[in-house]
């Protein structure tokens, strides 16, 4: 599951967030309609249990692990934080 711009990887992010992500985190707030700029751990919507998965679907969409100096709070603010940071536009850092 690869995205080729920054848009469609946004999108996908958000439906992942809307659609998939209760479901797997049964214990999750509710943030109807999460958008780009919605604040995912200002909200409640992020916890422990849902980072994880949230991390495992942004290292699925883009084939690259995320590095654990990378779980960092604003680069996961919000889906255009982690757009920006791990999006296909972005050269992964060594």
């Amino acid at each position: 599951m690869t995205h080729s711009t920054s848009s469609a990887f946004t999108e996908a992010l958000c439906a992942f967030i809307n659609e998939e992500l209760p479901a797997l985190n049964p214990r999750m707030v509710r943030v109807p309609g999460v958008t780009a700029a919605t604040p995912l751990f200002a909200t409640g919507l992020i916890d422990s249990l849902a980072i994880l998965h949230l991390i495992g679907w942004v290292e699925r969409a883009t084939g690259a692990a995320i590095r654990i100096d990378q779980v960092v709070m604003r680069n996961f603010e919000t889906v255009a934080a982690i757009t920006a940071r791990f999006g296909p536009a972005v050269v992964p850092s060594r």
